[in-house]
Order: C-alpha cells, then sequence, then structure tokens
C-alpha cells in the first residue's frame, strides 16, 4: 500500500512521515506533495490507495484536487486534515465521498488508527472486486470452465470427484457424490467431410443444442462436452428416473434427426447407470466401442441392451488364392475377394483393429513376394505412389483399407503392363506419365525425360494411341483422382492437389466435362457405404 501527503507546510509533511509507524500499518511508499499541482502528478505516476490532504493550500484547495481524483482516480481514499476546525469543510469533504476529517495538530495515533480503517476498508473493497471479477468470469465462461472441468476428470488427469464437486459449485452446479448418472458417447462417422463446412467449435455448438433440444426437460441436468474432434460426451446426473429404453428412443431419434436436418452420420453409446466416480473408467470403455467401429456404422449401441462386444477372432481369406489370381493378371476377381471378406467378416462382427491389422500384415506380405518376382523393392512402391501415413491410418477404418487395397491391385496391374509392353517412344512416354501421374507435367517433361522432339512425340503419340498427349495426361488424372473419389474419404481439394490441379475449380470443370457430374457427385454415386 502506498500513502501520499500533501500539505503545503513542510513540517507538518516530516512530521507525519517520522510520527507515523509505516511498517506497522504495512505502508511500502510515502510520498509527498507541497501543492495540488506536484500531487496530480504523483498520482498519475504511482499507485496511491490513501491521501493526507490539506484543505487550505494555495493554488488549488485540498478540496479542488479530491473532486479531480474522484473522477480520474476514484479508489483513492482521502484523509482530510486541517487546522480551521470549521464544519462547513469537514461537511463538504464527507460529501464529496471522503474517508475521514481530521482537525490539526491531530495527535499521531488518532492519525494512525484512521489510516488502519482506511487500510481495512480498502482491503474489503479489493476482496469484493475480486469476487466480483472472479464471478464476471465465471459467468462469461461458464460453458469453457465445465468443458475443462470435465475433460479433466473423465480423462483421469483430475482423480479426486471431491474436487470436481467443489469445482461445479463455483458454477452453481450442485451435485451429490452418491448421485447416480448415465454417460453417452456421441461419435461423428465422417467429420471428414465437414472439415470445410464447420470448424470445431461451431460443430461443438450445433451438436449439443440439438442434443440438449430432444432430450428436453433431461438436459436440464446435462453436461456436455467435446473429447476430441470427432466425439463428444454427455453426462445426465441425478437419473433415477431413467429407463433404458426412454432413453434409447431419444437417442435415435437424435441420429436419424442428425442425418436428415444436418447430414451428420453419427453412431452413439450409452452407458449402464453408473457412479461419478465410475465415469472415467466408463468413457474409457465407450471409447473402446468407438475404435472398434471400424465399418463406421450409425445408430446407437446401450451397453446395457445388447453385447456391445467384437469378436475379434481372425478368419484369414484364402490369401493363395488371391496370389493365384494376381499371377493371372486377374485383378478385378481379387477386388471382389477382398469386398466379399469383409462383408462376410461385417455379417459376424468380427471387424476390429486387431483383424484389420491382421489383414494388413497377411495382404501386404503377399504383395512383397508379387515384387519379389518382379525385381522390385517394397520402398519403390510406397515411395510416390502411395502416402505412408495413409498405410499406418489402413487399421484404422475399413475404407482406409479398402484404399490399401486398391492402390496395391493398381500397382500390381501397372507394373504388369508396363512390363507386357515394348520400350517404343510412346510407351515410355506412358510409363513416365504414369510415375508422375501426382505432379502438374507437361509434353516437353515428357520428351525431355525420353530425348525426343516435343512436336514429333505428340504427333507419334497421336498416330499410335488415336489421342492427343494432353488429353491422354488429363484422362489419366482424372481416372486416378476416380478411383480414390470411390476407395477413400479424402477431401477433393486434396485428391486434385495429389494428381497434380493446384486450381480446384479448374479441377472440377474438367472432372464434370469428363464425367458428366461434380467429383462430390460421382463420390456419392459410385462410393461403397
Amino acid at each position: 500500500m502506498n500513502v501520499l501527503i500533501i500539505d503545503d507546510q513542510p513540517d507538518v509533511v516530516e512530521g507525519i512521515k517520522q510520527g507515523i509507524d509505516w511498517n506497522f500499518l504495512g505502508i511500502h511508499n510515502v510520498f509527498h506533495a507541497y501543492n495540488s499541482a506536484t500531487a496530480k502528478t504523483i498520482i498519475t505516476q504511482e499507485k496511491v490507495h490513501i491521501a493526507l490532504c490539506d484543505i487550505e493550500m494555495p493554488n488549488g484547495s485540498g478540496l479542488d484536487l479530491f473532486a479531480w481524483a474522484c473522477e480520474n482516480y476514484p479508489d483513492i481514499k482521502f484523509i482530510f486534515l486541517t487546522a480551521h476546525a470549521d464544519f462547513a469543510y469537514a461537511q463538504q469533504a464527507l460529501k464529496l465521498g471522503g474517508f475521514d476529517y481530521l482537525v490539526q495538530p491531530a495527535p499521531y495515533e488518532l492519525v494512525e488508527s484512521t489510516l488502519q480503517r482506511a487500510l481495512l476498508q480498502l482491503q474489503k473493497e479489493q476482496k469484493q472486486q475480486q469476487v466480483l471479477v472472479y464471478g464476471n468470469y465465471v459467468s462469461k465462461h461458464e460453458k469453457e470452465l465445465l468443458d475443462v472441468i470435465l475433460r479433466e476428470y473423465l480423462s483421469g488427469r483430475q482423480k479426486y470427484v471431491d474436487t470436481v464437486i467443489q469445482y461445479l459449485k463455483t458454477l452453481s452446479i450442485d451435485v451429490k457424490p452418491e448421485e447416480k448418472s448415465w454417460m453417452v458417447c456421441i461419435q461423428l462417422l465422417d467429420r471428414n467431410k465437414l472439415s470445410e463446412k464447420f470448424d470445431n467449435e461451431i460443430l461443438c455448438f450445433v451438436i449439443e443444442n440439438v442434443f440438449m433440444e430432444i432430450m428436453g426437460d433431461y438436459s436440464r441436468r446435462l453436461f456436455f462436452c467435446a473429447v476430441d474432434e470427432e466425439t463428444y460426451v454427455g453426462v445426465f446426473y441425478g437419473t433415477s428416473v431413467w429407463n433404458q429404453d426412454n432413453m434409447c428412443q431419444k437417442l435415435s431419434h437424435f441420429v436419424n434427426l442428425a442425418k436428415e436436418k444436418l447430414h451428420l452420420s453419427i453412431a452413439c453409446y450409452v452407458s449402464r447407470e453408473t457412479g461419478l466416480t465410475q465415469l472415467p473408467d466408463c468413457l474409457k470403455q465407450m471409447m473402446e466401442l468407438t475404435e472398434n467401429n471400424l465399418v463406421r456404422k450409425a445408430g446407437v449401441f446401450h451397453m446395457g441392451l445388447e453385447d456391445t462386444s467384437t469378436d475379434t477372432e481372425y478368419d484369414a481369406p484364402n490369401f493363395e488364392q488371391m496370389k493365384h489370381y494376381f499371377l493371372l493378371g486377374q485383378y478385378h476377381i481379387v477386388g471382389d475377394m477382398v469386398h466379399e471378406y469383409f462383408e462376410r467378416m461385417e455379417r459376424k462382427g468380427r471387424i476390429s483393429k486387431k483383424t484389420l491389422a491382421y489383414f494388413q500384415q497377411d495382404f501386404l506380405q503377399m504383395f512383397f513376394e508379387l515384387l519379389s518376382t518382379r525385381s522390385v523393392k517394397a520402398h519403390e512402391a510406397f515411395q510416390q505412389e502411395y502416402d505412408v501415413m495413409a498405410l499406418k491410418k489402413s487399421t484404422e477404418s475399413l475404407s482406409q483399407m479398402y484404399h490399401l487395397v486398391d492402390f496395391i491391385i493398381t500397382y500390381l496391374k501397372g507394373l504388369e503392363e508396363e512390363n507386357s509392353k515394348e520400350t517404343a517412344p510412346v510407351d515410355r512416354a506412358i510409363a513416365y506419365i504414369r510415375k508422375n501421374i501426382h505432379q502438374n507435367i507437361s509434353r516437353t517433361d515428357i520428351a525431355d525425360n525420353i530425348y525426343m522432339n516435343p512436336d514429333y512425340l505428340s504427333r507419334l503419340f497421336k498416330k499410335e494411341k488415336n489421342i492427343s498427349l494432353t488429353d491422354y495426361i488429363v484422362q489419366e488424372k482424372l481416372k486416378m483422382a476416380a478411383a480414390m473419389l470411390k476407395s477413400t474419404n479424402l477431401p477433393v481439394s486434396v485428391i486434385a492437389s495429389n494428381i497434380g490441379y493446384t486450381n480446384f475449380s479448374y479441377f472440377t470443370q474438367v472432372f464434370r466435362k469428363s464425367y458428366e457430374m461434380s467429383p462430390s457427385e460421382y463420390r456419392q454415386n459410385n462410393q461403397k457405404q
């Protein structure tokens, strides 16, 4: 705390400075001024909490200084000291809001006790201000604070439920530790398709509001927060009147409404009735369910109504037969075998991360064996034509696994076509195009690579293939784009970039001209669900 002494008599100022035990009061700095102008400068430059101010001073009275301070620095407590025992002075000083009025010569003990009362009043007001600021912050950021509290507890980082309950009380939420709860885990199955439309905050806001509207009165005792970009959690507390059928009916309505109105594919997982202390373990079990929903199946899955466990026994397909068809060049049969296998596994409820991992290992082993017969190293296959990160993600969903399978089939088919052709100029040009299909290549690039004149190469290509070199490049790029649209969930803009189109609008225009529909329409018509 800091004090400013204002008096036009230096001996008065010095007497007060020497006569008061400032350390006892907890005063850190004692400033002084002999007139109002100097006092204003100090108040402006320093943090002043209490002013001991004379009333009668030349060039501006203490009351004038106080009026200025009230307008600009209203938190300063003014204690007036004056030799004029005039009630009018006292009345005016107190009317303006002065803290106290002492007639000089006042005993230092009286000045000290008055300072102490002023300090106590300041501390009280500061505490009230802190409570007010905290209350305003909590009120303004209540949703954000609640999200943080829930995530910390549900994730296991905050292990004590009593601490959580105390946090909730600061938000005026009264929860008893013995109260039963239900947890609902909401999983977005097509988050990637929404990345261009909604950011995470807006999407969470939309989902929460729709969810609360459908839950009606039950949403009054609901905590809701985002776990990650595609997973949300709702916790209903104090739900002794709930029953499982009622919960599932409302959630089914929520899933259907999300699909019809928001164009969102959603899976909801409902816990059994549980206590607050079991919620972190409950969420962990639910997250395992979301991870095992590799076929991205929408609907409501209730832990208490049905067996949501997945039979993870691995029943391998006939890889020797697949290898035989590969060697015969019957690539479409291999593709059909893979799709039929996974459809059968899905019907049996045997698709999980573990079974996908086993399939990936066996399928890649077969692929590497076929590469070795063609003297091709494994890293060469994945160097440019396939995203290594996509290889790691191929066990995370069935669609990603289909992407890997389609790539391998396409790659082996391309190797066979290259080996079956003579190394004529046109064949070398085609090989270069396929190898660099992901780049923005020109006929000059191709001609330079195979050491030919661009004009001569164009005429030769047109003569042998009955299509211009430029049109052939476009045709091959669009084939690759169509394959990725059918077999992946990559955004259209990313697919365009992967085949060398930096202008998304131009890519859409070229694609529509060739396929008579937009890339998004093509994906919708051709991609397997």
